[in-house]
């Protein structure tokens, strides 16, 4: 696969301030409702960009300012996560309708 990963990473840094600027300058994916947690000495938020952006968000002016702390490839994750999912049809031999807000085939 030639896609660019999705990188799951923590910022932190010593005030809001620094990691909203941070934030405000390379534009990560927060999440739907990003909350930063107090921390040993600041606070941290996660976030999740591709790779290459990753990588080039370190060089970025208020990078100084916070320190990146990768957690996971979120890539690999889902793809792990996926084959955990059965491809069959669970409801085939069970000879009923589901029930529910659903299309009923």
């Amino acid at each position: 696969m030639s896609e660019d990963p999705i990188i799951h990473f923590e910022i932190r840094a010593a005030t809001l301030a620094e990691i909203k600027e941070f934030t405000d300058e390379i534009q990560p994916d927060l999440g739907c409702r990003a909350i930063a947690r107090r921390a040993e000495g600041g606070f941290v938020i996660d976030a999740y960009l591709p790779e290459s952006r990753l990588q080039s968000s370190r060089d970025v002016r208020s990078a100084a300012n916070v320190s990146l702390h990768v957690l996971e490839n979120a890539s690999e994750v889902g793809r792990a996560r996926q084959q955990e999912v059965g491809s069959s049809n669970r409801y085939a031999a069970r000879g009923e309708i589901p029930r529910g807000l659903g299309r009923k085939e």
